[in-house]
C-alpha cells in the first residue's frame, strides 16, 4: 500500500493548522486585539478550571513550570489574573499545601470575553459561505482530532 498520499495529506493538515495559528497571531498583533493567543489560552483555561494552579497549567499544556510561571506573572502584571484569597479556596484544598490558586480578575474576565467574541466573529466570517452540513462535518472532524491522545 502506497503511503505517499496519506503522508502528503497529513503534511497538508499540519501546514493548514500551522497557518491558522500563525494568521491568528499576526491578526491579533495587527488589530491590537485584547489578548495574544497565549494569553487567551491561559485565561480560558483558568476560567474553565476553577481551583487551578500554575502547575496544573504546566501539566495540561505540557509546558515547563518556569515557562508557565513567567506567563502567569505577566498575566498578573497586566491585571488579568490574581491569586485567589485562601478564604475562598475550596475546603478540600485548605492546608494541603497544593500551591496558590489562580482566578481571573474582573478585567481578565472582560478581556477574555472580548477576545473570544473577536475570535468567534472571525471564524463566523470565514465560514459564511459554508453550508450547515460542511460546518457540522468540520466541527465533528476537529472534535475527533482534538480528542485524540
Amino acid at each position: 500500500m502506497d503511503s505517499q498520499p496519506r503522508d502528503e495529506d497529513t503534511q497538508a493538515v499540519f501546514d493548514h493548522l500551522h497557518e491558522v495559528v500563525r494568521r491568528g497571531n499576526a491578526r491579533s498583533r495587527r488589530l491590537g486585539e485584547p489578548l495574544t493567543f497565549v494569553e487567551h489560552s491561559l485565561l480560558r483555561f483558568i476560567a474553565a478550571t476553577p481551583g487551578t494552579r500554575a502547575t496544573d497549567i504546566a501539566v495540561a499544556f505540557s509546558l515547563n513550570r518556569s515557562t508557565v510561571s513567567r506567563q502567569v506573572n505577566t498575566l498578573i502584571e497586566l491585571g488579568l489574573v490574581r491569586y485567589q484569597d485562601y478564604d475562598v479556596v475550596p475546603e478540600t484544598d485548605e492546608g494541603t499545601g497544593r500551591g496558590r490558586v489562580l482566578a481571573l480578575t474582573d478585567h481578565g474576565d472582560a478581556q477574555l470575553a472580548s477576545s473570544a467574541a473577536a475570535q468567534r466573529a472571525i471564524v463566523t466570517d470565514r465560514l459564511a459561505d459554508w453550508t450547515d452540513a460542511e460546518i457540522a462535518a468540520f466541527a465533528t472532524a476537529l472534535a475527533r482530532y482534538n480528542g485524540s491522545e
